[in-house]
Protein backbone atom coordinates (compact mmCIF):
# COMPACT_ATOMS: atom_id res chain seq x y z
CA UNK A 1 0.00 0.00 0.00
CA UNK A 2 1.31 3.50 -0.81
CA UNK A 3 1.12 6.72 1.42
CA UNK A 4 -1.49 7.86 3.58
CA UNK A 5 -3.67 9.46 1.25
CA UNK A 6 -4.43 6.57 -0.57
CA UNK A 7 -5.58 4.53 2.58
CA UNK A 8 -7.79 7.73 3.16
CA UNK A 9 -9.17 7.08 -0.80
CA UNK A 10 -10.25 3.79 0.20
CA UNK A 11 -11.92 4.97 3.39
CA UNK A 12 -14.20 6.92 1.67
CA UNK A 13 -14.82 4.14 -0.69
CA UNK A 14 -16.34 1.92 1.90
CA UNK A 15 -20.07 1.77 1.83
CA UNK A 16 -21.40 -0.70 4.85
CA UNK A 17 -24.76 -2.65 4.31
CA UNK A 18 -26.17 -2.84 8.18
CA UNK A 19 -29.30 -3.63 10.37
CA UNK A 20 -29.86 -6.77 10.46
CA UNK A 21 -29.81 -10.17 8.95
CA UNK A 22 -33.21 -11.52 6.76
CA UNK A 23 -33.35 -7.43 5.79
CA UNK A 24 -33.09 -8.14 1.84
CA UNK A 25 -29.27 -7.37 2.32
CA UNK A 26 -28.08 -9.72 -0.15
CA UNK A 27 -30.84 -8.58 -2.54
CA UNK A 28 -29.66 -4.75 -2.29
CA UNK A 29 -26.11 -5.83 -2.78
CA UNK A 30 -27.11 -7.46 -6.39
CA UNK A 31 -29.43 -4.44 -6.78
CA UNK A 32 -26.42 -2.21 -5.95
CA UNK A 33 -24.03 -4.00 -7.93
CA UNK A 34 -25.72 -5.08 -11.12
CA UNK A 35 -25.05 -5.92 -13.80
CA UNK A 36 -21.87 -7.66 -12.25
CA UNK A 37 -23.14 -10.92 -10.40
CA UNK A 38 -22.17 -11.07 -6.83
CA UNK A 39 -19.91 -14.35 -6.18
CA UNK A 40 -17.94 -16.84 -4.27
CA UNK A 41 -14.62 -15.32 -6.08
CA UNK A 42 -11.18 -12.96 -5.18
CA UNK A 43 -13.06 -10.21 -6.44
CA UNK A 44 -16.61 -11.00 -5.09
CA UNK A 45 -17.66 -10.95 -8.56
CA UNK A 46 -19.36 -13.61 -10.41
CA UNK A 47 -18.51 -12.55 -14.03
CA UNK A 48 -20.03 -15.50 -15.55
CA UNK A 49 -23.56 -14.53 -14.33
CA UNK A 50 -23.88 -11.18 -16.38
CA UNK A 51 -21.62 -10.57 -19.47
CA UNK A 52 -22.19 -6.99 -19.74
CA UNK A 53 -19.16 -5.00 -17.97
CA UNK A 54 -20.46 -3.78 -14.68
CA UNK A 55 -20.46 -0.55 -12.70
CA UNK A 56 -17.56 0.73 -10.52
CA UNK A 57 -18.23 -0.96 -7.80
CA UNK A 58 -17.55 -4.35 -5.99
CA UNK A 59 -19.32 -6.76 -3.63
CA UNK A 60 -17.92 -8.09 0.09
CA UNK A 61 -20.94 -11.09 0.52
CA UNK A 62 -19.97 -10.82 4.33
CA UNK A 63 -15.69 -9.71 5.55
CA UNK A 64 -17.26 -10.88 8.83
CA UNK A 65 -14.89 -7.75 10.33
CA UNK A 66 -17.49 -6.72 12.89
CA UNK A 67 -17.81 -10.08 14.62
CA UNK A 68 -14.01 -9.65 15.34
CA UNK A 69 -14.21 -5.97 16.30
CA UNK A 70 -17.16 -6.30 18.58
CA UNK A 71 -17.66 -10.52 19.36
CA UNK A 72 -20.77 -11.39 20.67
CA UNK A 73 -20.60 -12.75 24.40
CA UNK A 74 -21.54 -15.98 24.96
CA UNK A 75 -23.61 -17.05 26.25
CA UNK A 76 -26.12 -14.22 25.50
CA UNK A 77 -27.70 -12.42 28.51
CA UNK A 78 -31.22 -12.90 29.27
CA UNK A 79 -33.58 -11.60 26.33
CA UNK A 80 -35.92 -9.27 29.17
CA UNK A 81 -32.30 -7.40 29.73
CA UNK A 82 -32.76 -6.73 26.23
CA UNK A 83 -33.26 -2.57 26.48
CA UNK A 84 -30.47 -2.54 28.84
CA UNK A 85 -28.00 -5.40 28.95
CA UNK A 86 -24.91 -5.50 26.91
CA UNK A 87 -24.24 -8.20 24.29
CA UNK A 88 -20.19 -7.55 23.46
CA UNK A 89 -17.33 -9.04 25.00
CA UNK A 90 -15.68 -5.47 24.56
CA UNK A 91 -17.95 -3.93 26.86
CA UNK A 92 -17.51 -6.74 29.98
CA UNK A 93 -13.27 -6.80 29.14
CA UNK A 94 -12.42 -3.34 27.70
CA UNK A 95 -11.31 -2.15 31.20
CA UNK A 96 -9.54 -5.08 31.71
CA UNK A 97 -5.86 -4.17 30.11
CA UNK A 98 -4.85 -7.79 29.74
CA UNK A 99 -7.63 -8.17 27.02
CA UNK A 100 -6.62 -6.81 23.51
CA UNK A 101 -8.75 -4.24 22.22
CA UNK A 102 -8.62 -2.84 25.93
CA UNK A 103 -8.89 0.72 26.69
CA UNK A 104 -5.82 1.00 28.14
CA UNK A 105 -3.80 0.08 24.87
CA UNK A 106 -6.68 1.47 22.13
CA UNK A 107 -3.61 4.39 21.25
CA UNK A 108 -1.09 0.76 20.39
CA UNK A 109 -4.34 -1.28 18.29
CA UNK A 110 -6.48 1.07 16.97
CA UNK A 111 -4.02 2.46 14.11
CA UNK A 112 -2.84 -0.87 13.02
CA UNK A 113 -5.84 -1.98 13.13
CA UNK A 114 -7.64 0.57 10.80
CA UNK A 115 -4.67 0.01 8.40
CA UNK A 116 -4.58 -3.59 8.63
CA UNK A 117 -8.85 -3.80 7.56
CA UNK A 118 -7.83 -0.91 4.83
CA UNK A 119 -5.15 -2.63 3.12
CA UNK A 120 -7.07 -6.01 3.05
CA UNK A 121 -10.53 -4.08 1.13
CA UNK A 122 -7.63 -2.39 -0.96
CA UNK A 123 -6.20 -5.79 -2.12
CA UNK A 124 -9.85 -6.91 -3.18
CA UNK A 125 -10.10 -3.67 -4.84
CA UNK A 126 -6.95 -3.81 -6.49
CA UNK A 127 -7.89 -7.31 -7.67
CA UNK A 128 -10.50 -6.24 -9.41
CA UNK A 129 -9.18 -3.65 -11.27
CA UNK A 130 -6.93 -6.64 -12.81
CA UNK A 131 -9.16 -8.97 -13.75
CA UNK A 132 -11.86 -6.75 -14.64
CA UNK A 133 -10.78 -2.81 -15.24
CA UNK A 134 -12.33 -1.36 -12.18
CA UNK A 135 -10.56 1.42 -11.32
CA UNK A 136 -10.68 2.68 -7.49
CA UNK A 137 -14.39 0.68 -6.88
CA UNK A 138 -17.17 1.76 -4.61
CA UNK A 139 -16.13 -1.41 -1.98
CA UNK A 140 -19.90 -2.06 -1.18
CA UNK A 141 -19.73 -4.43 2.30
CA UNK A 142 -22.96 -6.69 3.16
CA UNK A 143 -22.64 -6.87 6.85
CA UNK A 144 -26.05 -7.94 8.31
CA UNK A 145 -24.65 -10.52 11.06
CA UNK A 146 -22.50 -8.34 12.23
CA UNK A 147 -24.38 -5.19 13.05
CA UNK A 148 -24.48 -5.17 16.45
CA UNK A 149 -20.72 -4.06 15.97
CA UNK A 150 -21.68 -1.13 13.29
CA UNK A 151 -21.08 1.56 15.93
CA UNK A 152 -17.54 0.35 16.46
CA UNK A 153 -17.28 0.08 12.80
CA UNK A 154 -18.21 3.67 12.11
CA UNK A 155 -15.92 4.75 14.92
CA UNK A 156 -13.08 3.00 13.52
CA UNK A 157 -13.30 4.36 9.70
CA UNK A 158 -15.45 7.67 10.53
CA UNK A 159 -14.63 8.36 6.68
CA UNK A 160 -16.76 5.49 5.24
CA UNK A 161 -20.96 5.36 4.11
CA UNK A 162 -22.95 3.35 5.89
CA UNK A 163 -26.82 2.04 4.64
CA UNK A 164 -29.15 1.48 7.45
CA UNK A 165 -31.73 -1.61 5.48
CA UNK A 166 -34.19 -1.54 8.26
CA UNK A 167 -36.94 -4.18 8.60
CA UNK A 168 -40.24 -4.46 10.72
CA UNK A 169 -38.26 -6.65 13.80
CA UNK A 170 -41.61 -8.64 13.74
CA UNK A 171 -40.93 -9.87 9.96
CA UNK A 172 -36.70 -9.94 10.68
CA UNK A 173 -37.84 -12.47 14.08
CA UNK A 174 -40.18 -14.86 11.78
CA UNK A 175 -38.03 -15.15 8.66
CA UNK A 176 -35.35 -16.09 11.42
CA UNK A 177 -37.74 -18.99 13.02
CA UNK A 178 -38.39 -20.38 9.69
CA UNK A 179 -34.87 -20.87 9.33
CA UNK A 180 -34.59 -22.36 12.43
CA UNK A 181 -37.47 -24.55 11.93
CA UNK A 182 -37.08 -28.17 11.33
CA UNK A 183 -35.89 -28.31 7.69
CA UNK A 184 -34.88 -24.83 7.95
CA UNK A 185 -32.29 -23.65 5.53
CA UNK A 186 -30.26 -23.00 8.71
CA UNK A 187 -30.72 -26.49 10.12
CA UNK A 188 -29.54 -27.84 7.03
CA UNK A 189 -26.15 -25.91 5.98
CA UNK A 190 -25.32 -24.08 9.22
CA UNK A 191 -25.43 -26.90 11.69
CA UNK A 192 -28.02 -25.02 13.96
CA UNK A 193 -30.23 -27.22 16.24
CA UNK A 194 -34.02 -27.50 14.82
CA UNK A 195 -36.73 -25.57 17.13
CA UNK A 196 -39.30 -28.07 17.84
CA UNK A 197 -41.04 -27.79 20.79
CA UNK A 198 -43.18 -24.43 22.34
CA UNK A 199 -40.84 -24.17 24.89
CA UNK A 200 -37.47 -24.07 22.02
CA UNK A 201 -39.66 -21.78 19.69
CA UNK A 202 -40.59 -19.27 22.41
CA UNK A 203 -37.14 -18.90 23.65
CA UNK A 204 -35.92 -18.82 19.78
CA UNK A 205 -38.29 -15.96 19.38
CA UNK A 206 -37.01 -14.36 22.77
CA UNK A 207 -33.83 -14.41 21.30
CA UNK A 208 -34.27 -13.12 17.86
CA UNK A 209 -35.98 -10.46 18.89
CA UNK A 210 -33.71 -9.33 21.41
CA UNK A 211 -31.06 -9.50 18.61
CA UNK A 212 -32.86 -7.34 16.72
CA UNK A 213 -33.03 -4.97 19.37
CA UNK A 214 -29.42 -4.58 19.80
CA UNK A 215 -28.22 -4.26 16.11
CA UNK A 216 -30.83 -2.08 15.19
CA UNK A 217 -30.16 0.36 17.86
CA UNK A 218 -25.99 0.02 17.36
CA UNK A 219 -26.74 0.97 13.89
CA UNK A 220 -29.05 3.98 14.53
CA UNK A 221 -25.74 4.89 16.68
CA UNK A 222 -23.54 4.52 13.79
CA UNK A 223 -25.68 6.40 11.96
CA UNK A 224 -25.44 9.25 14.43
CA UNK A 225 -21.24 8.89 14.42
CA UNK A 226 -21.11 9.03 10.84
CA UNK A 227 -23.77 11.41 10.38
CA UNK A 228 -26.45 12.31 7.47
CA UNK A 229 -24.16 13.01 4.53
CA UNK A 230 -22.72 9.81 5.60
CA UNK A 231 -25.41 7.77 6.07
CA UNK A 232 -28.96 6.25 4.58
CA UNK A 233 -31.77 4.48 5.61
CA UNK A 234 -33.23 2.29 3.74
CA UNK A 235 -37.24 0.37 4.50
CA UNK A 236 -37.08 -2.92 3.57
CA UNK A 237 -40.97 -1.89 3.46
CA UNK A 238 -40.51 0.55 0.61
CA UNK A 239 -37.53 -0.89 -1.16
CA UNK A 240 -40.10 -4.12 -1.78
CA UNK A 241 -43.32 -1.56 -2.70
CA UNK A 242 -40.74 1.04 -4.93
CA UNK A 243 -37.79 -0.54 -5.74
CA UNK A 244 -37.17 1.39 -8.60
CA UNK A 245 -37.24 4.47 -7.14
CA UNK A 246 -35.50 3.55 -3.89
CA UNK A 247 -32.67 1.85 -5.94
CA UNK A 248 -32.33 5.45 -7.71
CA UNK A 249 -32.04 7.27 -4.90
CA UNK A 250 -29.46 5.01 -3.37
CA UNK A 251 -27.89 5.17 -6.74
CA UNK A 252 -27.56 8.86 -6.82
CA UNK A 253 -26.26 9.36 -3.03
CA UNK A 254 -23.66 6.61 -4.05
CA UNK A 255 -22.77 8.39 -7.11
CA UNK A 256 -22.83 4.48 -9.16
CA UNK A 257 -24.08 6.54 -11.84
CA UNK A 258 -26.55 4.28 -13.85
CA UNK A 259 -29.25 5.88 -16.11
CA UNK A 260 -33.03 5.03 -15.96
CA UNK A 261 -32.81 2.33 -18.27
CA UNK A 262 -29.79 0.52 -16.17
CA UNK A 263 -32.13 1.15 -13.02
CA UNK A 264 -35.03 -0.79 -14.52
CA UNK A 265 -32.61 -3.85 -15.33
CA UNK A 266 -30.84 -4.18 -12.09
CA UNK A 267 -34.62 -4.63 -10.90
CA UNK A 268 -36.08 -6.66 -13.32
CA UNK A 269 -33.10 -9.23 -13.06
CA UNK A 270 -33.07 -9.61 -9.47
CA UNK A 271 -36.94 -9.60 -8.63
CA UNK A 272 -37.95 -12.50 -6.16
CA UNK A 273 -39.97 -14.36 -8.98
CA UNK A 274 -36.80 -14.28 -10.75
CA UNK A 275 -35.27 -17.01 -9.08
CA UNK A 276 -35.79 -20.50 -9.61
CA UNK A 277 -38.71 -22.33 -7.62
CA UNK A 278 -35.94 -24.55 -5.67
CA UNK A 279 -34.25 -21.43 -4.48
CA UNK A 280 -37.56 -19.66 -2.98
CA UNK A 281 -40.05 -20.60 -0.61
CA UNK A 282 -40.71 -21.81 2.78
CA UNK A 283 -37.71 -22.74 4.95
CA UNK A 284 -35.45 -21.55 2.04
CA UNK A 285 -32.75 -18.43 1.96
CA UNK A 286 -35.06 -16.62 0.02
CA UNK A 287 -38.91 -17.15 1.60
CA UNK A 288 -41.50 -14.59 0.62
CA UNK A 289 -40.90 -11.03 0.11
CA UNK A 290 -44.23 -10.52 2.05
CA UNK A 291 -44.42 -8.13 4.60
CA UNK A 292 -46.63 -9.18 7.48
CA UNK A 293 -46.01 -12.89 7.36
CA UNK A 294 -45.75 -12.69 11.28
CA UNK A 295 -49.56 -12.81 12.44
CA UNK A 296 -49.59 -15.74 10.29
CA UNK A 297 -46.56 -17.89 11.45
CA UNK A 298 -46.26 -17.05 15.19
CA UNK A 299 -48.55 -18.01 17.92
CA UNK A 300 -49.91 -15.50 19.90
CA UNK A 301 -47.61 -16.69 22.80
CA UNK A 302 -44.49 -16.01 20.06
CA UNK A 303 -46.29 -12.56 19.38
CA UNK A 304 -46.38 -11.54 22.91
CA UNK A 305 -43.30 -12.44 23.71
CA UNK A 306 -41.74 -10.49 21.06
CA UNK A 307 -43.51 -7.15 21.49
CA UNK A 308 -42.70 -7.45 24.75
CA UNK A 309 -39.02 -6.85 23.67
CA UNK A 310 -39.38 -4.64 20.58
CA UNK A 311 -42.62 -2.97 20.33
CA UNK A 312 -41.03 0.21 22.07
CA UNK A 313 -38.02 0.31 19.59
CA UNK A 314 -41.16 -1.02 16.44
CA UNK A 315 -43.33 2.24 17.61
CA UNK A 316 -40.30 4.61 18.03
CA UNK A 317 -39.39 4.22 14.27
CA UNK A 318 -43.26 4.17 12.64
CA UNK A 319 -44.04 1.31 12.74
CA UNK A 320 -47.70 0.44 14.24
CA UNK A 321 -47.76 -2.35 17.32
Amino acid sequence: MSPETDLESVERRLVWIMGSPRTGSTWLLRLLCHPWGVGRTPTGIDPSRFRPRGGNVIPVNESYLPHHLGPLRDPLPPPETAAEASLLLNDTRGTDPAYFFSEEYRDTWREPLRRMALERFDAQAQRAAGEHGIVDPLILIKEPNGSHASDLVAGLFGQSRLIFLLRDGRDVVDSMMDADSDGGWRTRTEGVSPLRTEAERLYGVRRQAHLWLVRTAATQRACAILGPERSFEVRYEELLADTEGELSRLDTWLGIGRDGRQIRAAVRSNRFGSLRNRLRGRRKGVRAASPGLWRENLSTAEQRAMTEIIGPKLRQLGYET
